[in-house]
C-alpha cells in the first residue's frame, strides 16, 4: 500500500439513508463499520440553512438538502464504507486532482469548534447565495473562536458581522455576531475600499498620540488603545497596492514605536523602507515627515506654503504637523 493511500484524510461524503425501513443514522452504519478490521472518524453536524430577510437572519434546518458528512479515514477505508450500500457515497469534484472532495484538518478542527459552540448545528449559507469574495480575509483573536479564520462580512452600520469559513465547494459556515475589533485581518477583499476608510479613521488617533509622545515621550492608556487595535488588526495585512501599503506600513511602524514594541516595529520598519519610495502623494509625504521626526528625530522640513488642505484629514494633517514643529521653530 502506498503512502498516500495511508495517509488520513477527512473526505466529504453524502449520507442518505437507503430505504426507510433502514433509516440508521450516520453515526449507527459508522459504529457497525468500524466493528471490523477498519477505523473511521465521522463529523456529522446538524446543518442549518440560514439567510437573511429584510436585516434579520432566519434559521431552518435542512436535513435533506444539506447531506453532507465527514469522515476521516484512509482513502481505501473510505472506500470501503462507501461500497457498503448503506448511504454512504464520495461527493465528487472535477476540480481535484484526486477526484474526492476533501476538507484540511485545520479546516475541519474550525468547523468542529463552531459545531460545538452552536450545540453541534452549524449555521451554514450555500456558496451560491453569498459573495465570499466580497469578505475579508481575517483571522480572529478575541472571544469565543480565537485562531478560525475566514472572510469576515461586517454588517452594515454596525461595529459586528459574521466570519465565514467554506466547508465545502457547497456549503460555508457561519459565525455570528464576531466584533470588528476581535479579528485581525490579513488580505481586503479584491477591489475593497475598506481599507482606504480603515487608514482614514485612524489617522486622526495617530495625529493625537504623536503630539502626545513628541511631547513626553509617552502615552496614556486611552491614547494608546487604538494604536493597539490598530496594529493587532493591521499588523499580518497583506496589500496590493503598493502606494497604500507604504502608508499603512508607516502608520503600523509609528504606531509600534510609540508602544515600545520592538519587533513589531522592526517588522514593519523594515516593510516600510523597502516601500517608502511609492510615497508621492503630498500629504502622504507630510505624514511621513512628521512620524519619522517624532519616532527617529529626523529634522522636520517646512510644510510648503501651497501645500492647500482640500479635506479634513488634510487639514488635521497640516494642523498637527503646525503644532509639532512649533517647539522645533522656536529653538
Amino acid at each position: 500500500m502506498s503512502q498516500a493511500a495511508d495517509s488520513l484524510k477527512w473526505y466529504v461524503l453524502n449520507f442518505i439513508a437507503p430505504s426507510a425501513a433502514r433509516r440508521e443514522s450516520a453515526v449507527a452504519v459508522v459504529d457497525r463499520f468500524n466493528a471490523g478490521s477498519s477505523r473511521v472518524e465521522l463529523f456529522a453536524p446538524t446543518f442549518v440553512e440560514v439567510h437573511e430577510s429584510e436585516g434579520r437572519v432566519k434559521r431552518s434546518s435542512k436535513p435533506l438538502l444539506y447531506h453532507y458528512v465527514f469522515v476521516r479515514g484512509t482513502i481505501d477505508d473510505v472506500k470501503a464504507l462507501c461500497a457498503g450500500q448503506n448511504g454512504f457515497s464520495f461527493v465528487v469534484s472535477n476540480a481535484t486532482a484526486d477526484r474526492y472532495v476533501t476538507v484540511h484538518d485545520v479546516d475541519m478542527h474550525a468547523f468542529m469548534t463552531i459545531a460545538r459552540f452552536y450545540g453541534n448545528k452549524l449555521p451554514c449559507f450555500a456558496i451560491d447565495d453569498i459573495e465570499l469574495e466580497e469578505g475579508d480575509l481575517v483571522e480572529i483573536v478575541q472571544g469565543d473562536f480565537p485562531g478560525l479564520r475566514g472572510r469576515f462580512i461586517p454588517k452594515q452600520r454596525g461595529v459586528k458581522g459574521k466570519v465565514l469559513i467554506a466547508v465545502s465547494q457547497c456549503l460555508a459556515a457561519a459565525v455570528y455576531d464576531i466584533r470588528a475589533d476581535y479579528v485581525r485581518v490579513l488580505e481586503f477583499a479584491h477591489d475593497s475600499r475598506r481599507i482606504y476608510d480603515q487608514l482614514d479613521a485612524f489617522l486622526p488617533r495617530l495625529l493625537e498620540a504623536l503630539r502626545r509622545y513628541s511631547e513626553s515621550h509617552s502615552l496614556d492608556a486611552e491614547t494608546a488603545s487604538p494604536l493597539i487595535v490598530f496594529t493587532r488588526r493591521l499588523g499580518l495585512t497583506r496589500v496590493d497596492n503598493p502606494k497604500i501599503d507604504a502608508k499603512l506600513q508607516l502608520m503600523l511602524l509609528a504606531s509600534a514605536v510609540m508602544l515600545g514594541d520592538s519587533e513589531a516595529a522592526s517588522t514593519a520598519r523594515e516593510r516600510f523602507d523597502k516601500l517608502q519610495n511609492n510615497i508621492t502623494e503630498r500629504w502622504t509625504g507630510a505624514l511621513r515627515d512628521l512620524c519619522l521626526h517624532v519616532i527617529d528625530g529626523r529634522p522636520l522640513p517646512p510644510l510648503q506654503a501651497e501645500t492647500e488642505a482640500t479635506s479634513r484629514l488634510q487639514t488635521l494633517i497640516r494642523q498637527y504637523y503646525r503644532q509639532i514643529a512649533a517647539p522645533v521653530q522656536a529653538l
